[in-house]
């Protein structure tokens, strides 16, 4: 389904200018080199057609012990311009008499909306904020790249397929109905609003490959302009995808799940913060788990990567880093097979590591102190790297209601407390450092000297690593084989 509905992008903005006068009444004055703009330009990275964007920001500073009079504050397309300004709290397009304080400045907000054009690509949109006093100007260009895009706008998905043409915008959450199914081909694009969220009830299949990955991610793209440390990467700029229990066959291939997490609402519900979210599975296959997760990246999600309940999923080759909660979090048993999986946080600037472990496995939901529901737990683990800035970073508990079965194989994780007696445990090793080249540039390839280096077993199936490179006999272990 593809519908686009006009975005009316509307602010309001109360910046005040406290004006500073001394005993001496000062007359205002023309400008020479007294003024100039904060900025050379003022830029908006990728804006989508129809749906507006963040509002941006210059100023305009007097350097003059007097105050200066503008004449005019303006746009240089004036009605016609697809910008909006905001002076002294006032939205408007051109300004009469506005004074700046000697040695202050005025704030200056400005919007855009850009019309659709029949462009695919990216396309320029200009314009010049003109500042005038005494017949003199002062021009700033004002630039934005203007974006085409299917949207996506509360939506109940029947069977279809995205293409990568044009990307997808999700608004106020979409839903994959009962027996359909949405397969989204290499290449595409997916941008979700702040407050949405992709539910699928049928069935999800992201086929991306190595040189095109299907990309899911906010459709905030200004975040890199003026976020500063950190760069773009602000965690919770989206919801996530949340598969329901009626849910069944989903696969996810070469998948890039970045800056998700955040919790949203569905009707009264709250959805909990996740990037990724799979309900109970109702109909249970071993050769078939509910989800299948490979050659897939989840990164900065505020809260879980994935949480899954009493669920099955197979995972193999996923990069599962800095997450606000556990990156994985297996409630109330399921079935879960995980290899040649790099699992790992170490907090940034956005997000804190303090409580919460990188991977987690219960075959129990707490419901309170002294209350739980479970089920079995069947749980393998291959080949992978759980690891973090904590002393612990894997936990495993279970209550003796439920059989547990816990099998971890030629795995490097930390956990300084020791593991429950009932996990069996097989050439894994504990507490040593895997040695990732660049953890703050979200590096976790292998440096030389790293212990996971040739440290994993050969398993059928699994040829090639997460960059696509074979696997060494015997394979390093962690989604990356460790390359010179």
């Amino acid at each position: 389904m593809k519908s686009t509905v006009p975005f009316i992008f509307s602010f309001v903005a109360s910046i005040w200018i406290l004006f500073s006068f001394s005993c001496k009444k000062n007359n205002p004055i023309t400008p020479g080199n007294q003024l100039h703009f904060s900025v050379d330009t003022l830029f908006f990275d990728t804006v989508f057609t129809a749906q507006g964007s963040s509002t941006r920001f210059v100023k305009i500073y007097n350097n003059d012990n007097q105050k200066i009079e503008l004449s005019n504050i303006r746009l240089e397309k004036g009605a016609l311009s697809p910008y909006r300004l905001n002076v002294n709290g006032s939205p408007g397009k051109e300004f009469q008499k506005v004074e700046i304080a000697a040695k202050d400045s005025l704030w200056i907000f400005v919007a855009v909306t850009i019309d659709p054009t029949q462009e695919d690509n990216p396309f320029f949109v200009e314009d010049k904020l003109i500042a005038q006093s005494g017949g003199k100007n002062l021009s700033l260009p004002i630039i934005s790249y203007g974006q085409n895009a299917n949207y996506i706008v509360d939506s109940v998905l029947q069977t279809q397929t995205w293409t990568p043409e044009k990307p997808y915008v999700i608004m106020k959450n979409a839903l994959v109905d009962a027996q359909a199914t949405l397969t989204i081909q290499a290449g595409t694009r997916v941008y979700v609003h702040q407050d949405s969220r992709l539910f699928v009830q049928g069935s999800l299949k992201i086929l991306g490959n190595l040189d095109e990955k299907v990309i899911f991610q906010g459709d905030r793209l200004d975040r890199d302009v003026y976020v500063g440390e950190g760069g773009g990467d602000v965690p919770g700029e989206w919801g996530g995808l949340y598969f329901f229990k009626e849910s069944t066959n989903n696969l996810i291939e070469h998948a890039i799940f970045k800056n998700g997490g955040a919790s949203t609402r569905l009707f009264d519900n709250t959805v909990l913060a996740a990037t990724i979210q799979v309900d109970k599975d109702e109909n249970f296959n071993p050769s078939k788990p509910k989800l299948t997760i490979k050659n897939s990246t989840i990164y900065n999600s505020q809260g879980y990567g994935i949480v899954a309940f009493n669920s099955s999923i197979k995972a193999e080759n996923c990069l599962v880093v800095q997450c606000g909660a556990e990156n994985i979090m297996l409630f109330e048993g399921g079935n879960y097979d995980f290899t040649h999986c790099t699992i790992a946080t170490y907090g940034s600037y956005f997000l804190k590591h303090d409580k919460n472990t990188s991977m987690a496995i219960l075959n129990f939901l707490p419901i309170s102190q002294n209350e739980y529901t479970g089920a079995s737990l069947n749980t393998q683990i291959k080949n992978c790297i759980i690891y973090g800035s904590l002393p612990n970073e894997l936990m495993i508990q279970n209550k003796e209601d439920y059989p547990s079965s816990v099998q971890i194989k030629n795995t490097l994780f930390k956990n300084k407390d020791g593991i429950a007696n009932f996990v069996s445990l097989e050439n894994t090793i504990v507490n040593q450092d895997p040695l990732f080249q660049k953890i703050d540039s979200l590096n976790f390839r292998l440096s030389s000297g790293s212990p996971a280096i040739g440290a994993g077993s050969v398993l059928s199936g699994s040829l090639k690593d997460l960059d696509g490179k074979n696997w060494l006999n015997p394979p390093s272990i962690g989604c990356y084989e460790f390359s010179e």
